[in-house]
């Protein structure tokens, strides 16, 4: 694996300037669209609601990130925004900003930023697992549990129960129409926002127990997945007020570049570590050795599939990151920290912990913590708390046996050796460290397969 892409300096093809404006002048909007100008034309999103003299009201977003901050959701409308060669997704390509009242079956509170862009984050892992039912669970922008299952019911069971501690007041996305015993489990867990394409016949009489849950139907979620690869173009606001765009994130493996629309692709683009140049440090300085390291295992069919859904899974965690997943199911998630050895020891930690809490709301129908202030106060015998721990350490708290995704590359093998130590199998992580070979040493030492994809995917 090389360190070039790291060092590739790319060019850029956007323009000196580019248009985006505010106007509440329809001839302004008419001109732009029939000169097709080059610019980000987007139009406000308004609903009505109950409210105002007339007992209705236009609104748009309830507030920003904070009350207090005024916000507003835009959808873009001219559509014609090329730069390179490349078509941005633009008009009739709305899916958040095509949310109409209709959309909204019930608002509960009204949206604000956090609950769209934490749809939003839903949806762009749900894409890429249009074949099975998917169902993902999003907290501050962060997945605290995805799954994949035979039915609806058992995708959110999985995904639920992979950490029952953070979807209190999440957003739940789904991909299929949500059935009545789905509606029933999730009516039992306090949640923000429910997004799917359709709803079953008196499934919304049921989650609308939950009077301040949105209920939100994305017909599109079906056709997400034909987006797969296609770009927009991604803005970060700076804090003097200034622009920096990009091109926003394609999931692409392999030296050749391949987008990874299905798990095939993920399967044939992926590297085996072959022949890696073994390094130490000599004078403070990192050199090879002129020895090279292989991977001594290939991993098996159902690794390489939990690989595949752990590293599209991966591209809408917050960096740095690693998680784990084993059988189609997060595992445990470690988010957006400052050194990857840490998000490995958060993956184990967030086992444990989610594991103990999920046995202790089955056996004592509360949190793990709760039940420990519980024995406390002498109510519960401390001998309750033994058992918990004990049930939970077995299988390593589901880490036996399940792989692992790293979003960059391991700049050292403590990061590796975590995960190994728990008893994971197989991971994958992009390659182009120094000390790659370290990584695939690690492996090698404990049976564990180990695979490149050639491209990190950072999301900040």
């Amino acid at each position: 694996m090389s360190t070039k892409p790291y060092q590739t300096v790319l060019d850029d093809h956007f323009p000196r300037y580019f248009f985006a404006g505010f106007t509440d002048h329809p001839d302004d909007v008419d001109l732009l669209r029939a000169t097709q100008a080059q610019v980000c034309l987007y139009e406000k999103v308004t609903w009505t609601l109950p409210g105002g003299a007339d007992g209705l009201e236009k609104k748009g977003l309830r507030y920003g990130e904070n009350p207090g901050q005024e916000a507003a959701l835009y959808r873009a409308v001219n559509g014609h925004l090329v730069l390179a060669g490349i078509q941005f997704l633009g008009a009739g390509d709305s899916v958040i900003g095509g949310l109409t009242n209709e959309s909204l079956i019930q608002f509960g509170k009204h949206p604000s930023k956090t609950n769209l862009t934490d749809v939003d984050s839903g949806l762009s892992i749900l894409k890429y697992f249009h074949e099975e039912p998917c169902a993902v669970i999003i907290k501050h922008n962060n997945p605290c549990g995805v799954a994949l299952g035979e039915s609806l019911l058992d995708a959110y069971t999985k995904a639920w129960e992979a950490d029952p501690i953070a979807p209190f007041g999440g957003v739940l996305v789904f991909n299929r129409a949500v059935d009545r015993e789905t509606a029933e489990a999730v009516a039992e867990q306090y949640y923000e926002v429910i997004c799917a394409p359709e709803y079953e016949d008196g499934t919304v009489d049921i989650l609308a127990r939950r009077k301040n849950l949105r209920i939100i139907r994305l017909r599109d979620i079906g056709r997400l997945h034909e987006d797969i690869g296609r770009r927009f173009v991604d803005f970060k606001s700076l804090s003097d007020g200034s622009v920096l765009p990009q091109w926003s994130y394609v999931p692409v493996v392999g030296n050749d570049q391949r987008v990874i629309r299905c798990y095939a692709d993920f399967k044939a683009g992926v590297e085996i570590p072959k022949d890696v140049p073994v390094r130490e440090t000599r004078d403070g300085k990192v050199v090879k050795t002129g020895e090279t390291v292989s991977i001594q295992r290939a991993p098996t069919e159902q690794e390489m599939k939990d690989l595949w859904f752990a590293w599209m899974v991966e591209t809408g965690v917050t960096s740095n990151s690693v998680l784990t997943a084993k059988n189609g199911a997060t595992v445990s998630i470690g988010v957006g920290g400052q050194d990857r050895v840490m998000m490995a020891k958060q993956c184990v930690s967030k086992a444990y912990l989610s594991r103990q809490s999920l046995i202790s709301i089955q056996k004592h129908g509360m949190q793990f913590d709760a039940l420990a202030l519980e024995v406390s106060k002498g109510i519960v015998p401390p001998h309750a708390l033994d058992r918990i721990e004990e049930e939970a350490a077995k299988d390593n708290a589901g880490l036996k046996g399940a792989v692992a995704a790293s979003d960059a590359f391991f700049p050292f093998r403590d990061g590796v050796d975590t995960l190994l130590a728990e008893g994971i199998t197989a991971i994958v992580q992009p390659g182009g460290s120094l000390r790659d070979a370290d990584a695939v040493q690690a492996c090698n030492e404990h049976g564990a397969a180990m695979v490149f994809t050639a491209m990190r995917c950072f999301k900040h």
